[in-house]
């Protein structure tokens, strides 16, 4: 495939309004070593790279890098580690709920069924790790490897808390940790350390990358209750009718007019669309989805201040516009 191809196929995968070019090196990689895949694997590695993707942890691992030093092969490798890694964990959740599309587009499991889906997720698992073993990415392996452990631990937990009327805002902060802000935080810490960046700034990288995380994840959760099925490529209220409590209806839970209300809902595990529609109204009345955007816009505030221990430059500046622009998603 030709570069002007492939910059063709990744400007839907790309975030165009920022205009990263070096994503581009990211998906060279990642179109060379999913084409090598045999059979099955091959047709649902290209089928998931066609569905596209915001590629946001590859940029987070090289613009890391970059803010101390020139790009490198090995930050390149380690970018398209972390995308198969998060790419394996979407088809994972998928499976485990059940559902048909992502991004607009049917999901793995909707067309090749359960087994090649898992298959294929272990094949990306598998082919991350493979790239990251080589000598001088080991030092990085450390972070993936909590990434992924944190990621089946959050996948757990939140399924022994579906349709919990008990929980509460730390969980849920542990959770998102768990499920999305620790991988993040390893892309950030992996790109500055094969940048040869101190200790200490790789842990002001860490504490970005987990409220970058937190932030994104909230976003998430209020769309998923208040964007639009057309915009969010797949019904609205998905994490509702699964049972998984977040952030808003945490707050609506903390109401003194809707929280009985709520709970009862959630006991009785029968959510239906007009149900939905009301707790909309309730979560929209109660400002509790408001309140919600507030803490992602803290955490983003949080993300930029540990920047400030990073020296200045254009890809810092590009860090600080990226984490603006968690909070200003409609997919």
């Amino acid at each position: 495939m030709s570069i002007q191809q492939q910059l063709h196929d990744s400007q839907k995968t790309t975030l165009d309004s920022l205009r990263f070019p070096e994503l581009l090196f990211v998906e060279d990689q990642l179109h060379e070593i999913l084409n090598k895949a045999d059979g099955l694997i091959q047709k649902t590695c290209v089928t998931l790279l066609k569905s596209g993707g915001k590629r946001v942890r590859p940029l987070l691992t090289l613009y890391s890098g970059m803010c101390f030093g020139p790009l490198n092969s090995l930050m390149i490798k380690a970018s398209v580690s972390a995308e198969m890694i998060h790419m394996a964990s979407l088809i994972h959740d998928d499976i485990i709920d059940k559902s048909e599309t992502r991004r607009g587009k049917p999901t793995i499991n909707s067309i090749y069924g359960d087994h090649a889906a898992i298959l294929t997720g272990d094949y990306l698992f598998a082919e991350a790790f493979n790239i990251l073993s080589t000598e001088q990415l080991l030092k990085t392996m450390r972070f993936f490897i909590e990434a992924i452990q944190s990621m089946c631990a959050g996948e757990v937990n939140q399924a022994a808390a579906q349709f919990s009327d008990t929980i509460e805002k730390e969980q849920y902060f542990k959770r998102i940790a768990q499920k999305t802000g620790i991988l993040l935080a390893a892309c950030c810490q992996s790109g500055a350390l094969l940048a040869d960046a101190g200790a200490e700034e790789i842990e002001a990288f860490r504490e970005f990358g987990l409220n970058i995380g937190y932030a994104y994840q909230i976003t998430d959760d209020i769309l998923d209750l208040s964007g639009s099925t057309e915009s969010l490529g797949k019904p609205v209220g998905s994490d509702l009718l699964n049972g998984n409590i977040t952030l808003p209806l945490i707050y609506l839970m903390d109401n003194p007019v809707y929280g009985n209300w709520l709970r009862e809902i959630l006991i009785s595990h029968k959510i239906n669309c007009q149900g939905l529609h009301s707790i909309y109204e309730a979560l929209i009345s109660s400002r509790s989805l408001e309140k919600a955007q507030l803490t992602a816009t803290q955490c983003i505030d949080k993300a930029k201040a540990c920047l400030g221990k990073i020296p200045a430059s254009p890809y810092r500046t590009a860090l600080i516009n990226l984490s603006d622009s968690i909070l200003l998603r409609t997919s």
